[in-house]
Order: C-alpha cells, then sequence, then structure tokens
C-alpha cells in the first residue's frame, strides 16, 4: 500500500496555504509560519527541520520535571533552550491545554490524529494539521512518515529540508542494506530486542516483530512472527516463549535495563539463554521514548551490523557514527549525553 498525501499550494489573497494533512484532512494555514505548537510528540519533527526556534510551547514529558524525559530526548538535550516554554499538554496522557495553545497563539498546531486536531481546532480557531510521528517499522510506514516531513516542510517553509532529511534517511537505509544483504545469508545468528520501550520501560519480554534497527540490517529477528494487530508498538511475549527461542544474540533497550536485570533475578532460567551464556548481550539506545527518535533508530542500527557483521562495518565507529547522525537529525552531536543517560553502546550483563 502506497501512501500519497497532497502538499497543496495555492495561496488564497489573506495569505494562506492549502494543505492536505496525512489524516486527507483539509487545512488552510498561513503562507508564513513563524509561531508553532506541536503536540502529539510532533516537536521532534520540527526540530528536525530546523524550525526549533518557531516553537513557543512544549509537552510535558518533554522537560526534566518529574516524569519528564527531556534528558533522554536527543532534540531536547540539542535544544535545552525549549525546555524553559509553557506547557501546553502530554501526549503520554493525552492531555491538551487548550487554554494555553489560545493565549501563545501559534500560527498552526500540529497534532498526531484526526480527533485532537478537530478538538484543537474547534476549540483554539487555530488551524491543526495532522501529521505521523509513530514509528516506520515497514515500507508504508516509512513512506507515511516522509510524506508527513514533506506536510511539516511545507507548513513550515521549510521544503528544502524536509528533501534533505528524506534524502540522508535514504541514504542510510541503502548503505545498511548495502553492507547486510549478502552477508545475512550466511549469517544464521539469530536476535532478539529485550526491553522495548514503549510508553515506559519494561522488563525482558517486551520485544518487537518489527524492529527497525534489525529490519534495516536484514538480521533474523526471532520475533518476527509474532502476530500483532498494530506494527507500532512493542508486544509481549510469555517467558517460555523466549525459552525456546534461545536466540544467539540479545540487544537491551536500555532505558529498561533495570527491569531486564530484575527478570532474570526473578527467573534464573534466562541464564541459561544461549546468549547470556556467550556474553553476546548488547545495550542500545531506547529508539521509543515519547514516540519514535528516527536519529536513535539509524544510530542502533549501525550498531546492530557491527555486532552481527564486524567485517562489513570494519570501517565503522558506531559512537562517531551517532554523532554524524544526530548532528544532521538534532543539529548537535549528543550521544555523550545519551549514553550518561542510558549507557551508549556496550556488552552488558543481565
Amino acid at each position: 500500500m502506497l501512501y500519497v498525501f497532497g502538499l497543496g499550494n495555492s495561496s488564497s489573497s489573506n495569505g494562506t496555504v492549502t494543505i492536505t494533512d496525512v489524516a486527507g484532512r483539509t487545512v488552510q494555514v498561513p503562507a508564513q509560519v513563524d509561531k508553532v505548537v506541536g503536540t502529539g510528540c510532533s516537536a521532534r519533527e520540527i526540530v528536525y527541520l530546523n524550525a526549533s526556534d518557531k516553537i513557543v510551547g512544549i509537552e510535558k514529558t518533554e522537560t526534566n520535571s518529574t516524569g519528564g524525559w527531556g534528558s533522554q530526548l536527543p532534540y531536547m538535550i540539542a535544544h535545552p533552550e525549549l525546555m524553559s516554554l509553557p506547557i501546553v499538554g502530554d501526549a503520554r496522557t493525552n492531555v491538551v491545554n487548550y487554554e494555553e495553545i489560545a493565549k501563545l497563539k501559534p500560527d498552526v498546531v500540529f497534532a498526531a490524529d484526526s480527533s485532537t486536531a478537530e478538538d484543537i481546532q474547534s476549540k483554539t480557531g487555530i488551524p491543526t494539521v495532522v501529521v505521523y510521528t509513530m514509528g516506520v517499522g515497514t515500507k508504508e510506514q516509512m513512506e507515511k512518515y516522509q510524506n508527513s516531513l514533506k506536510i511539516m516542510g511545507k507548513v513550515l517553509g521549510k521544503d528544502e529540508r524536509a528533501q534533505e532529511l528524506i534524502t540522508y534517511i535514504n541514504s542510510c537505509e541503502e548503505d545498511l542494506n548495502k553492507r547486510t544483504k549478502d552477508a545475512a545469508s550466511s549469517n544464521n545468528a539469530t536476535v532478539y530486542v529485550g526491553g522495548h520501550a514503549y510508553r515506559g520501560s519494561h522488563g525482558i519480554t517486551s520485544t518487537n516483530a518489527f524492529y527497525p534497527p534489525f529490519r534495516l540490517v536484514n538480521a533474523n529477528n526471532v520475533a518476527s512472527n509474532v502476530t500483532t494487530n498494530d506494527t507500532s508498538i512493542a508486544v509481549q511475549i510469555d517467558k517460555e516463549q523466549l525459552i525456546n527461542w534461545n536466540p544467539d544474540v540479545i540487544f537491551i533497550e536500555e532505558s529498561s535495563l533495570a527491569s531486564v536485570v530484575n527478570d532474570t533475578k526473578n527467573y534464573p532460567q534466562y541464564k541459561d539463554l544461549n546468549a547470556v551464556k556467550n556474553g553476546q548481550v548488547y545495550g542500545l539506545l531506547s529508539y521509543c521514548l515519547y514516540s519514535y527518535n528516527k536519529d536513535i533508530l539509524i544510530a542502533d542500527a549501525y550498531y546492530v551490523g557491527k555486532v552481527l557483521y564486524p567485517e562489513q562495518f570494519s570501517d565503522v565507529n558506531p559512537e562517531e557514527k551517532a554523532d554524524e547522525i544526530f548532528v544532521k537529525f538534532v543539529g548537535k552531536p549528543v550521544y555523550s549525553q545519551m549514553k550518561a543517560a542510558q549507557g551508549g553502546f556496550k556488552k552488558i550483563e543481565i
């Protein structure tokens, strides 16, 4: 299935542009957008598009307040000035502060779904555009995400930046596939991601059948056949299923490491897994923290590639590559801060 969304290019006499958003809604937005609010975790993409200076309000989880994850979100680490902005809601608890948004008077608001967009627009009178901020574990999701970037670029006057970012994402995918497509056919190692973060940290049985860092390097994900109605979200498997799969290599999303270690204490059978016995357990940065961090996704993929195919990635230093990726997405090399917050790319014991 191919997702195609119209961007619109017609300007009216009062200086508006017609946008067709990812939900198929037609929205009239100002031709010149100087102030914007990103609800539904969409501030990340505003930063990706080099438009952080237009943001006038953020969501609570993007701060370093109690329950906030600002210190683990690359786009907030790179732009700490955003943390002092007014709070306009919190996507994690589905809260929108309509009064605050109305007071801030942004030219446009981004939202993650139609019902929220309609509510914001009707209660504030501010044009609200639905965008896509979820996972990109399938080709269709990536197409939807890239079209969403184009729509946001059109709204923000950042068309060239949107295309630059899409080109970079595609070049990374092509590079990763080129390095691994042949090697994967002769590498029979089975892999598993545990502690997959989704709406918070989870234990070792939290995984993803469509884990993008595995897909990008053609890894043999033991969970790939798990049935799920939503390819974006984490799935919970039975303890016995993990024992039965007995993967050769395990990756742990490090924001969940404490929960994973607790699991192995309470269920000693995990110590008999091949990956654990053979010291083949590695840490990854958590890809899904306050929705999906596409920069972390690609950085993780290069580290997974380095672990599984060392010869094909002999020229890659995963930490340096991560900083290259962060600079491209958020404007600054923030790997050291991410490493301090979560642990970074390394072997771990569970």
